[in-house]
């Protein structure tokens, strides 16, 4: 009998391939030329649906697969994970490595502290990691990054910092700061053009509008 694991998409359907090799060995046995009567196969259905002792050792075995993969932890949040910077690059993320390399990922979070300040900038830094203490008591090793970004609490320290964020850009030298961070290179990685920086900051804006609606 083939040995089977779970499919990490589908909950334990293996077990069903541990009835059918119980059913395929039974038919072997009862075949004459290769042949099976119906009335015989029908009875050794029956048979299979009252649960045989052959089964038995069978499921036990496919149990404790099950309960071997179904017990691996599933997150992905790391112990060093930067919460924060995560957080800030989530509304950008469909422009990385388009409009925005990641490579120049640090320009954006020099810009991101610049505008914050310190103190704001630690504050909302304090707050995604008391979040993430938060769901680890949930979800333990399970925890991944959609658990975090899902989490009411998350948006709204995301909402408190883009508020921060575009009131420093309303401001005159708001502009500036942004294209003195975001408008360099970084080794042979060319800075963002007029274009790219434009768009990256009107993601930055439109979900700030978003999230404060």
């Amino acid at each position: 009998m083939e040995s089977n694991t779970c499919s990490s998409n589908r909950a334990c359907h293996a077990i069903s391939s541990v009835v059918l090799d119980v059913v395929q060995a039974m038919l072997r046995e009862l075949s004459v030329n290769g042949k099976v009567n119906l009335a015989d196969a029908e009875r050794l259905i029956s048979l299979v649906r009252r649960g045989p002792m052959t089964l038995d050792s069978a499921f036990v075995a496919q149990e404790e697969k099950c309960r071997a993969n179904h017990s691996k932890p599933k997150g992905n949040v790391g112990a060093r994970s930067n919460p924060f910077q995560r957080l800030m690059v989530r509304p950008l993320e469909p422009l990385l490595g388009d409009a925005l390399p990641r490579p120049l990922l640090p320009h954006y979070f020099q810009f991101v502290d610049a505008a914050l300040g310190p103190a704001a900038r630690d504050e909302l830094d304090r707050d995604c990691r008391a979040l993430i203490q938060a769901l680890l008591v949930v979800h333990g090793n399970n925890l991944t990054w959609d658990h975090f970004y899902g989490d009411p609490r998350c948006i709204k320290i995301l909402r408190r910092a883009l508020s921060i964020i575009t009131s420093i850009l309303a401001q005159p030298h708001g502009p500036a700061m942004w294209r003195k961070h975001l408008g360099r290179p970084l080794g042979d990685v060319p800075a963002p053009d007029a274009a790219q920086l434009d768009r990256i900051l009107d993601t930055l804006l439109q979900t700030h509008h978003g999230l404060a609606a």
